[in-house]
């Protein structure tokens, strides 16, 4: 049974050992058990682990082809030369089908490097791939080697005497004559054609015949085709169709699959997938919950291959590059991800639990289901930028709210998470509704600033930025422009973005917070927003009622609008002593005129 092979073993049990014990250790268990502990091991680590047991050949050749190759990128190509040469030249393949390719083209620098790595794991490594790909594949040896040669047959009617004085040197067998592209490659290609006609003169001919008479094109055609045969046969698409993965989901419905046969504990299946994605399953509760109560059954099998085609689908849509583990860890962070805000969509709508709705449903759906909702995120984002609510390189948004919206229009979107202080995929609704209300907190900012004049589209040109405390429009969000307008009304000045006078800060102290008592904090935190005066929220709302009403902004997020802002002030100033100036030139809440402090 398939779910055999994936049994969580702790590998840092046998990792943390000494390395003496650590191999008794491993080797006490059995070849499944050993497969177990590896697949269970981080990427990075595996090769270590592999290198204890006595099996080592045999868990390689039998290790899920797509964690093979991630365990050979992860510890480095050139570190893992062992495991190249006791990978079999299937597996070869599927890393250079996957590797070699930039869609339908060939790369050649990659080609070079796996060439080059085969022949340093071992003397035979090359050879016995060769013979592998003869009888599999007869387009891929000329569809890359006429990257890197061109090739001359000699006429029957012309002897070899003449055939030397006229084409290249290079030759086997005196019919094929070689010229080498690239002077520094001649020693690995002169050696890689000496091993093909060595194992087989035929295999030689027929490559050479290829390249000197069937078209570049057709070959590569050809060539291509073969290869996405078997990538199909991985679970792995061409680029061309992962795309579907984020093609509209069809009748905006999530397709349900009808199962209507027993539940066995499991299939029994010769061939393990690709990769295993249940290794992959994040800290996300609905998805976790779901394959727990799957785990062994036969729906855990069509699930399992279905999740590796969806991966797999995205792994390539979105071009991920293989040389960065990191990349390769997130994107499939990410599947699971959309897995489980897939699943609450569902199972919401139709009051299934989540491993009801996992077993029933078609995973891509699933994912496309996440997808869509994240999307119209970014959709929305995008109708602020088109409508001039939101400049197009997010100016005057505030820190903290550059990296949301940043992180929501990035190609992929992502979720800001401010307390890690990183990007995370979107995985929840509860995610979705933070995003959403942050989008509307935003468009109602750039509505209400679009009422205040000058408006800030016009800051640069329009503000005196001489003699403030600050140095270019691009450090004044729209916060400090409005708390800035506020304080100028305050202070018996018109609504208008202005800087305030550095000697009338203090009267603005006393006007809006009285005489503030200053509040304890805890490490890291800000100042309550309940700790500004009530009177003070009041009178600068009512300042702003006009153009909050014009902007479509309700009574109650003007007056939180305006608290928050005000807040920010307040903790600015509630530790500086009440019997000094406030010096402007370390205030960021508003904008503060030096030039009185110049003169």
């Amino acid at each position: 049974m398939m779910e055999k092979h994936f049994t969580p073993m702790g590998y840092e049990a046998i990792a943390n050992l000494p390395s003496d014990e650590a191999e008794a250790a491993l080797n006490l268990l059995s070849t499944a058990e050993q497969a177990s502990v590896i697949l269970m091991t981080p990427w990075e680590r595996r090769n270590e682990i592999i290198l204890l047991s006595h099996d080592a050949r045999k868990l390689v050749q039998t290790m899920p082809v797509q964690e093979l190759f991630w365990t050979i990128k992860a510890t480095g190509p050139q570190d893992s030369l062992h495991l190249l040469d006791m990978a079999t030249p299937a597996q070869l393949q599927f890393f250079f089908d996957l590797d070699w390719w930039d869609k339908a083209e060939l790369k050649p620098g990659k080609i070079v490097s796996w060439i080059l790595l085969m022949y340093e794991s071992g003397k035979q490594v090359v050879p016995a791939w060769m013979a592998w790909v003869a009888g599999k594949d007869e387009t891929i040896l000329p569809a890359f080697l006429r990257m890197f040669i061109r090739v001359f047959k000699r006429p029957d009617e012309m002897d070899v005497q003449e055939a030397g004085n006229i084409f290249p040197p290079f030759t086997m067998d005196e019919t094929y004559y070689i010229a080498f592209r690239k002077e520094p490659l001649l020693p690995l290609w002169t050696r890689f054609l000496n091993d093909m006609f060595d194992l087989s003169p035929s295999l030689y001919r027929d490559t050479m015949e290829t390249i000197v008479w069937e078209p570049s094109s057709k070959n590569m055609e050809d060539c291509y085709r073969l290869r996405n045969s078997r990538m199909c046969d991985h679970g792995l698409p061409d680029y061309y169709e992962a795309l579907d993965i984020y093609a509209p989901l069809p009748g905006n419905t999530i397709r349900r699959i009808a199962w209507t046969m027993p539940e066995t504990g499991g299939i029994a299946d010769e061939e393990l997938p690709a990769f295993v994605p249940t290794l992959y399953l994040g800290n996300f509760p609905l998805l976790l919950k779901a394959v727990e109560r799957l785990a062994g059954t036969d729906s855990m099998v069509r699930i399992i291959r279905e999740w590796v085609g969806a991966a797999n689908k995205i792994l390539m849509a979105d071009q991920v590059d293989l040389d960065d583990p990191d990349a390769l860890r997130d994107s499939l962070i990410r599947v699971a991800a959309h897995l489980n805000l897939g699943l609450e969509i569902a199972a919401g709508s139709e009051a299934l639990t989540p491993s009801e709705t996992l077993k029933s449903s078609v995973l891509e759906d699933l994912i496309r289901s996440a997808n869509i909702i994240v999307r119209n995120l970014s959709a929305d984002c995008l109708r602020l930028i088109r409508q001039g609510l939101v400049h197009e390189n997010l100016q005057h948004i505030p820190d903290h709210g550059i990296e949301i919206l940043r992180g929501i229009l990035s190609p992929r979107p992502l979720m800001w998470d401010r307390s890690a202080g990183n990007f995370r995929s979107f995985s929840s609704l509860d995610d979705i509704r933070t995003a959403r209300d942050i989008i509307r907190k935003f468009e109602a900012w750039g509505r209400l600033m679009a009422e205040i004049l000058p408006h800030w589209k016009n800051w640069n040109r329009e503000l005196p930025w001489n003699d403030t405390n600050f140095l270019h429009p691009h450090e004044v969000n729209w916060p400090t422009g409005l708390l800035t307008a506020l304080a100028r009304r305050s202070l018996g000045y018109s609504l208008r973005i202005r800087p305030v006078p550095e000697e009338r800060l203090t009267e603005l102290r006393t006007k809006w917070f009285g005489s503030i008592q200053p509040v304890s904090h805890g490490a890291g935190t800000v100042t309550c927003p309940e700790h500004v005066p009530d009177d003070t929220v009041e009178i600068c709302a009512d300042f702003l009622n006009q153009a909050a009403e014009q902007a479509g902004i309700g009574s109650s997020l003007l007056r939180s609008m305006v608290r928050n802002c005000l807040a920010d002030l307040y903790q600015e100033w509630e530790n500086l002593p009440q019997d000094q100036p406030i010096d402007g030139r370390f205030v960021s809440s508003i904008m503060v005129s030096l030039e009185s402090a110049k003169n």
